[in-house]
């Protein structure tokens, strides 16, 4: 509904760290590929991801249509979902089964051309050429959201949000950012971290995020008149630039008691059932948690302090109960499958 995509739109940053995370994961996987056998199989490729995310993904999305129901929105809509072309229907709970879906959708079409873009970057000869490719592509969709903000001076802030925020081709710089990312760490991770040993490096590096993070806080600063040409910068642009400094410096930095916390083992194995936990944490909220906090509000008066708080805590240990579940029915056979089709 309206409500959610206004909503939605101030805490955008998680989501394109989250997009940033996937194309640095997948960057850095292709480039050992390559290392190692000196070319990308783009059958291999395809069909490791496919067996990845799709069975998980079509399971929970059957499941939500057979127990749940559709509107008749959501019923004309369906094929889009089952072809992961979400982001491109409108993104409202009326019209989607799965909402949350639309950044899935954005993922999987981008990664069809993740494999040319690296067959693109190993004809070049020279990093300068390759991260000037690169940093080509990263800059476009920042054009193409230009382009299309400019051609449509009509557009209120829901026109711009439905139009630019989830599709794949206005919003794939935070994934092409993690690739760039990826190549770096790959390139250069030693020197970097003898260079950020000194605090004046740590800060060169670190100040611009901060000003990145103060423009995306305070977008109103421009003037009212101008708050729709800042979220066109806001969704990729200044989240990439964010990101990218703060990322180098986890990954480089001397230590610290963050990069301890994130390098324990508790986080990589909810990180196996984090696919899970993402596809069933809003329905499980909506039909589990949401009417019993509801209940006890409306007929024991629980205090909302109380009950805030209780619901936060149960979806989150709910989730990762379903995502296991998910995981061990669902997923660890695909990946046996996949493991001896996609050699």
């Amino acid at each position: 509904d309206r409500s959610w995509a206004m909503t939605s739109m101030t805490v955008f940053f998680g989501m394109d760290l989250f997009f940033i995370l996937s194309g640095f994961l997948i960057g850095s996987i292709l480039l050992r590929s390559v290392e190692t056998s000196g070319f990308i199989n783009v059958r291999r490729f395809w069909l490791r991801r496919a067996f990845r995310t799709f069975p998980a993904y079509y399971v929970v999305l059957t499941g939500m249509v057979l127990l749940f129901g559709m509107t008749a929105s959501q019923r004309h809509h369906l094929p889009l979902e089952y072809l992961y072309l979400s982001n491109y229907a409108p993104v409202h709970r009326e019209d989607l089964v799965m909402l949350w879906g639309w950044s899935l959708s954005l993922e999987e079409q981008f990664y069809l051309s993740v494999p040319f873009l690296f067959f693109g970057l190993s004809k070049l000869r020279s990093d300068r050429a390759r991260l000037t490719l690169l940093g080509t592509f990263w800059a476009s969709a920042l054009v193409i959201r230009l382009v299309l903000y400019f051609r449509h001076p009509e557009w209120d802030p829901q026109d711009l949000y439905d139009n630019l925020y989830f599709r794949t081709h206005t919003r794939f710089d935070t994934l092409v950012c993690g690739i760039v990312l990826a190549y770096v760490q790959q390139r250069w991770s030693a020197p970097i971290a003898r260079w950020l040993e000194a605090p004046a490096a740590r800060a060169a590096l670190a100040l611009p995020s901060l000003g990145c993070l103060w423009l995306l806080m305070y977008p109103w600063m421009f003037g009212q008149k101008e708050l729709l040409l800042v979220r066109v910068f806001s969704w990729g642009t200044l989240t990439s630039l964010m990101y990218f400094g703060w990322v180098l410096l986890l990954l480089n930095g001397e230590g610290g008691w963050i990069q301890r916390i994130l390098a324990a083992r508790l986080w990589r194995r909810m990180a196996t059932l984090g696919y899970g936990v993402y596809l069933l944490h809003i329905p499980l909220c909506d039909h589990v948690i949401a009417p019993i906090a509801q209940a006890l509000i409306k007929n024991h008066h629980w205090p909302m302090a109380a009950v805030w708080p209780l619901s936060v805590a149960a979806l989150f240990l709910l989730s990762l109960s379903a995502g296991y579940v998910l995981h061990v029915v669902v997923e660890k056979p695909s990946l046996f499958v996949r493991d001896r089709v996609a050699r």
